[in-house]
């Protein structure tokens, strides 16, 4: 666990990965409303409710802000159920975001790391939200 009796602790292989590109695999964040340019990815699956719980949400303190390429910063990306692995480059620290959230574990992804869904499926998604067991 990332979190010692003086707060959050990095490990010294971690702090050894700053600026390196990794592979990581998670869980994407379940948001009611996604974010432009990210998402955020954690060790377990979450479902955030950013309207009802504000900042007071489950978020692990390992939880990693998943930053899409400059050009793709007004693409939102859905929501997978399951385990994704993701590639890019690790920045460690801690940094106010846009929104006020802060965040310690950032990774940025390469452009070819996300494209845009086609019409299959875009539909394949909207069913699955419509029938998740």
């Amino acid at each position: 666990m990332p979190v010692g009796p003086k707060g959050l602790v990095m490990s010294d292989m971690l702090v050894r990965t700053q600026g390196q590109r990794v592979r990581l695999t998670g869980y994407v964040v379940q948001q009611e409303v996604a974010t432009l340019g990210r998402f955020l990815l954690t060790p377990r699956p979450v479902q955030m409710s950013q309207h009802a719980d504000g900042e007071a949400d489950d978020l692990p303190p390992a939880t990693v802000f998943v930053r899409l390429d400059a050009s793709q910063q007004d693409w939102a990306v859905a929501h997978a159920r399951g385990l994704v692995e993701v590639t890019g480059t690790l920045d460690l620290g801690r940094l106010e975001e846009g929104d006020g959230r802060v965040s310690w574990f950032r990774l940025q992804l390469d452009p070819q790391a996300v494209r845009p869904m086609n019409r299959f499926e875009v539909a394949n998604y909207l069913h699955s939200l419509q029938h998740s067991h």
